[in-house]
């Protein structure tokens, strides 16, 4: 189960891949389905214009749903896609757990390879910081990845 707070509204909205739904709850604690019919749903992010993008992992795909709920495919021929994150100039960040790649979108859909990490397990969850950033979380570890290098940020106790 993944959360996504930096939602339209303030709600909050959480995949749960057991039953391929999208749960939003408001700040009152209302909880409504979203969207449901996805394949593994994982991590979840917001574009500027207020887009879910949804990490859909057992369809090796990336799920684009509109305010207003209607679900496209922004990208397929992934490998295990899991998290998600954009940055400030609006570029798609994708982690492919079983590959151990990860991948940039322009908003537009061009896919580029951005970086790899392959510990015992590939990147699951992405985040940036305020300074632009790229934090990925990876076997226990986390990395700060930048196009052209990749290190251990914080290293398990």
């Amino acid at each position: 189960m993944l959360i996504s707070a930096s939602a339209p509204a303030q709600n909050l909205f959480v995949s749960e891949s057991s039953t391929g739904s999208i749960f939003e709850f408001s700040p009152g604690g209302v909880k409504s389905t979203f969207a449901s019919g996805l394949s593994d749903p994982q991590g979840l992010a917001y574009n500027s214009a207020g887009d879910l993008f949804v990490a859909n992992y057992s369809a090796n795909s990336i799920i684009e749903i509109t305010a207003s709920g209607v679900q496209s495919t922004f990208a397929s021929g992934l490998n295990g896609p899991v998290g998600l994150a954009f940055n400030s100039a609006g570029d798609l960040f994708e982690s492919d757990e079983l590959s151990g790649n990860i991948y940039e979108f322009t908003p537009g859909g061009t896919r580029s390879f951005f970086a790899s990490v392959v510990p015992p397990t590939g990147p699951v969850g992405l985040a940036f910081n305020s300074a632009g950033n790229l934090f990925a979380s990876c076997g226990g570890n986390i990395y700060e990845l930048t196009p052209v290098e990749c290190r251990a940020f914080l290293l398990p106790g």
